[in-house]
């Protein structure tokens, strides 16, 4: 290919150069306008163009020889523009065309026309940029219809079972639900990996069999003690133990006040509670009001003495001082009163407010004195009572009443698995009463 660079004063005399040097096959590869002179924006302006020719363009001789190419070709002047009035035609291909005369015609051979210019390096690298946007924008609407997706509902992947996916989707499901009531994570777990055991996909789907079976199977967990004083032919010694602040006090006056109308008035109040005058000033209040007399006593051989005093009461009630669940010496110290020959049941006082880990290690510190029954107070300060199902899980010890305040004697109720299992499924609804 023959390349040349044209210099004009102007477009039309331009093209005319080109057209009489390398023929009227010539290629234009580009026109730019230049200004001269060391001014540079104010220099003279003229036109530059290159062009370009696939083959030696034909001798007058008959025979195609190459001219020698010029440097810098003269500026056209104006009579050369008079030697050729042809009308001059510029095609989309770029390709310089004129009527030819039967004349030229024999004299120039025909020549294939170049449908399309070559391509510059300027073009091959829009031709790349525009591929590259092309490919980012259909990496971004795959991404987006991939995250489209991610957001529905979760649907099976390719060849795995969709009543498996099903059963997995339901068990999340199921877990959350247990999660909700307040139950740990570890016994949630628990629940849900049986419930896949027992349950058939149908059931475990449908949230009213959900709700069902997690009704059995927190009663078939929950241990109670429906009826402490069912055997009325002897006489019944209950003590209340716990950390302080629980209301054990409050709690015993309660449990006074249900035996009273349901069974018999022969009650007696003992009370160890030394540590707090209030507390024994507060047991004689009780006392006066429900016509049950109160023994204070200081050491294990008192409260011998006193339970020999009490010994035609059908009810006696024993309230403690509070200890420190980290007090090792005070409860070892309380041990010394509860002796074992004294046949005294010792009631467990935690309230439903305690920090979970703080409610075990309170359960297993007092669990040298032998405890046979769990009451929980304050369940009305608690928007959730899955606790109530850890605490059967960690210790096998039966509830025995649940409190959630503090009027006498309405606040109390008698534990049982239907009850507490709707207090567990019912959060914030609050205590049912009988």
């Amino acid at each position: 290919m023959q390349v040349r660079i044209f210099e004009s004063q102007d477009l039309a005399s331009g093209l005319k150069m080109v057209k009489d040097e390398l023929g009227p096959d010539a290629l234009i590869l580009s026109t730019k306008t230049i200004r001269s002179g060391k001014l540079g924006m104010l220099g003279k302006k003229y036109i530059e163009i290159t062009a370009a020719v696939d083959s030696m363009w034909p001798h007058k001789g008959g025979t195609s020889v190459a001219k020698p190419i010029k440097h810098k070709p003269a500026i056209a002047t104006t009579d050369d523009k008079k030697q050729d009035e042809t009308p001059l035609t510029y095609n989309s291909s770029l390709q310089l065309n004129r009527r030819t005369t039967s004349a030229d015609q024999e004299v120039m051979p025909v020549v294939p026309i170049r449908t399309q210019p070559p391509k510059t390096e300027d073009q091959t690298d829009l031709q790349i940029e525009v591929s590259e946007l092309k490919g980012m924008i259909k990496n971004l609407g795959q991404e987006m219809l991939r995250l489209n997706t991610s957001n529905r509902s979760p649907t099976a992947p390719p060849g795995s079972d969709p009543s498996s996916v099903a059963s997995e989707s339901s068990l999340r499901s199921l877990h959350q639900r247990l999660l909700d009531y307040g139950i740990s994570p570890d016994t949630a777990q628990t629940i849900s990996t049986f419930a896949k055991e027992s349950l058939t996909l149908e059931e475990l789907s449908d949230p009213f069999k959900q709700q069902q079976y997690v009704a059995e199977t927190i009663q078939e967990r929950i241990q109670v003690n429906t009826d402490i004083f069912k055997d009325v032919k002897r006489q019944h010694r209950v003590a209340l133990v716990g950390p302080t602040g629980v209301g054990k006090t409050t709690t015993l006056a309660k449990i006074a006040a249900r035996f009273l109308v349901k069974h018999s008035p022969n009650i007696g109040f003992i009370t160890i509670d030394t540590y707090r005058i209030a507390a024994v000033e507060q047991l004689k209040v009780y006392g006066d009001i429900m016509n049950i007399p109160v023994e204070v006593v200081l050491s294990p051989e008192q409260l011998e003495n006193a339970l020999l005093n009490f010994r035609e009461k059908d009810l006696v009630l024993i309230d403690t001082a509070g200890r420190s669940p980290q007090d090792e010496l005070s409860i070892n110290e309380l041990a010394s009163f509860l002796r074992p020959d004294f046949s005294i049941k010792k009631h467990l006082v935690l309230s439903a407010t305690t920090r979970e880990n703080e409610l075990f290690n309170a359960m297993q510190r007092f669990s040298v004195l032998g405890i046979d029954n769990t009451i929980i107070t304050k369940t009305d300060e608690c928007t959730s009572l899955g606790l109530l199902l850890d605490i059967q899980v960690q210790e096998e010890i039966p509830f025995s009443y649940i409190t959630n305040g503090q009027r006498v004697p309405e606040d109390i109720m008698e534990a049982n698995k239907e009850t507490l299992s709707q207090l567990i499924m019912s959060p914030g609804k609050g205590l049912v009463y009988e």
